[in-house]
């Protein structure tokens, strides 16, 4: 590989996704090279990136990247990985808080690898923290720096089994309304899982050995990051940590809050927290000016055993944006349409509770290629063409996807293609199937609206958006909804308001339904029925999912008439109800039936015959 003092300013701004860990069990992790021409020079240092887990992982994504950015620009190189269980890397078998003690080993191992480097120091974000600061001695970090991190792991086993007590998730069995079936008891919400996550007895047993106050206070530099929507225990920990000859910072700065929402799309980049952070490595690492840099031999395809099949993950970039895709080894893409995965909401292209991971990795095992990307404005995607991020809307949006199936085409010869999406992903795939031909299936999961106007918002329309009818019709015979509402906690105009004009909708799609029939025309369809018509007629087959007590369920209702009737009779047209799951699939055992039932759908659409 080519060497030089400078390398290009390509390089330099080019974040490199590689695969990297044990070939049994590979991770994905992002390079961000030291932007020696920026800095100056090089730091000799480089900094690995712990991330927290579950939900947190998700709305702190960005946060992740942009502080890798401000790191790799002031001259530290940089990893930002996923552990082996979580994100795009490959699941391993064993004690997972061992396991990912050992990944932050294996990362640092493989960053001072890449970039020759000297010094190692460690960053991590609540249970990240807990982690960076458990193994720093085992690689001889230099720096530690911690951001609201998890002072007890028994502590934070417990609150994540209070805040899963706390949700409106249930165990209970109903009936499949696609089938007037009863769902197999079995597929309850377990013990064993935290917000769609795996979360094993095992695993809170050894989150309970690990509590920084009861560890070695650290030998070597510490920033410490308060958090500011509660009190932490971040001023115990200093004063704990402050006897060693060590310098320790404590920082209360605001930016942890706005941070960890409850949705990616909402989160704030804490810019003022990454540059104080930044400010401070800079004094323990001085500039090498005479540093000579190679560009790093990586790892773009990984074998990755799931469900007893081996299957191919390539990491691919297209005009701009980041992708994965996912296909057995020799596997014809010619044969099969390929499947796109449209990002849900502002998440990542690994989805909500990793179900994009699992969609594609059993779809790769039925013959499938798969590929789940970000489309601008999400991930390490680029900015859209008005340079924002996290715009869940774009109206770029349908470019990208159209962007997306060509470059499947030209570099795997997909023949056609079965555009899948969650809420926004569905009206997303939605809006594209309508512009190309090349779109010969369509699976629409909990899709909430057909329509987005110009100047809509997020938060406009979960304000104007009340729950399902299936809900409240529950929901009027429980004492403590009346408790609500006598004392003024139920927004009743609100809510009568909605009900009313879903009552309105819903005679007009009936007299719509009646015309329809009567006259053998369909002129008097409303213009989402007609373009559902209009897809089937071309041959696309449709495969629409809910979730039976969603929103969505209503939303398709008033477009389309109960259980779609508006769309008439036809082999290509499936509707499929789960009950006792969420919006997003929450629950394991929804996960793995919604997984498995597409790809029973797709093989017997798309199959051989």
């Amino acid at each position: 590989m080519a060497t030089q003092q400078y390398p290009s300013k390509d390089i330099l701004y080019s974040p490199l996704a590689f695969w990297f860990g044990d070939a049994a069990s590979p991770m994905l992790g992002w390079y961000h090279p030291a932007r020696v021409r920026d800095a100056g020079g090089s730091r000799r240092c480089g900094v690995v990136l712990c991330p927290p887990f579950g939900h947190e992982y998700m709305v702190s994504y960005l946060s992740y990247k942009h502080l890798a950015n401000h790191l790799a620009r002031a001259g530290f190189d940089v990893c930002f990985f996923d552990y082996n269980n979580t994100g795009d890397s490959a699941d391993a078998e064993g004690d997972r808080i061992a396991l990912w003690q050992e990944n932050i080993r294996q990362a640092a191992a493989q960053l001072r690898h890449l970039a020759g480097l000297e010094h190692i120091a460690l960053f991590g974000l609540r249970l990240g923290g807990l982690l960076a600061a458990s193994v720093a001695r085992d690689i001889d970090a230099k720096a530690l720096l911690l951001m609201a991190p998890v002072i007890s792991g028994r502590a934070y086993a417990r609150e994540m089994l209070v805040l899963r007590s706390m949700s409106v998730l249930h165990s209970n069995a109903g009936p499949d309304l696609a089938s007037n079936s009863t769902i197999d008891p079995n597929q309850v919400v377990t013990d064993d899982e935290l917000t769609g996550y795996e979360f094993s007895a095992t695993t809170r047993a050894s989150l309970g050995k690990l509590d920084l106050l009861k560890m070695p206070t650290p030998a070597m530099p510490v920033f410490l990051q308060a958090r500011d929507d509660i009190t932490g225990q971040e001023n115990k920990l200093a004063t704990a940590w402050h006897h060693h000859d060590h310098a320790l910072q404590l920082s209360d700065l605001p930016g942890y809050a706005a941070m960890m929402r409850e949705d990616a799309h909402d989160t704030v980049v804490p810019t003022a927290i990454w540059q104080a952070m930044q400010a401070w490595l800079l004094r323990y690492f001085p500039l090498n000016s005479a540093v000579r840099w190679d560009i790093p031999s990586t790892t773009d395809i990984a074998s990755i055993r799931f469900g007893g099949i081996v299957v191919e993950e390539e990491l691919v970039e297209f005009d701009g944006m980041f992708g994965v895709v996912t296909h057995q080894a020799g596997a014809d893409p010619k044969t099969l349409p390929a499947v796109v995965l449209c990002n849900i909401g502002a998440n990542h292209h690994v989805g909500n509770h990793r179900l994009y991971v699992s969609m594609a990795r059993t779809l790769a095992a039925h013959g499938f290629h798969v590929l789940r990307f970000d489309k601008a404005g999400i991930g390490y995607s680029k900015l859209t063409p008005d340079d924002k991020e996290n715009d869940v809307h774009a109206p770029g949006g349908t470019d990208d996807l159209s962007n997306a199936m060509y470059f499947m085409q030209g570099k795997y010869h997909s023949p056609s293609f079965v555009l899948t999406g969650l809420c926004s992903g569905a009206h997303m795939a939605y809006l594209s199937a309508l512009k190309d031909e090349r779109v010969s299936g369509l699976v629409l999961i909990n899709q909430l609206t057909y329509r987005w106007r110009q100047g809509d918002s997020i938060e406009a329309r979960k304000k104007a958006t009340i729950k399902s009818s299936h809900y409240y019709l529950h929901a009027v015979v429980r004492a403590d909804t009346w408790r609500r509402v006598f004392k003024g906690q139920v927004e009743m105009r609100q809510i009568a308001g909605n009900m009313l004009r879903r009552i309105g909708r819903r005679i007009r799609t009936k007299w719509q339904l009646l015309n329809t029939r009567l006259l053998h025309s369909n002129f008097f369809l409303g213009p989402v029925a007609r373009n559902l018509r209009d897809l089937e007629a071309r041959g696309t087959e449709l495969l629409l999912i809910y979730e039976a007590s969603d929103t969505a369920v209503d939303v398709m209702t008033e477009q389309l008439g109960r259980h779609a009737g508006l769309l008439g009779q036809s082999e290509r047209i499936c509707l499929k109800f789960f009950y006792g799951a969420d919006h997003t699939f929450t629950p394991r055992w929804s996960q793995q039936a919604l997984t498995d039932f597409i790809s029973k759908h797709l093989q017997k659409r798309f199959g051989p015959r």
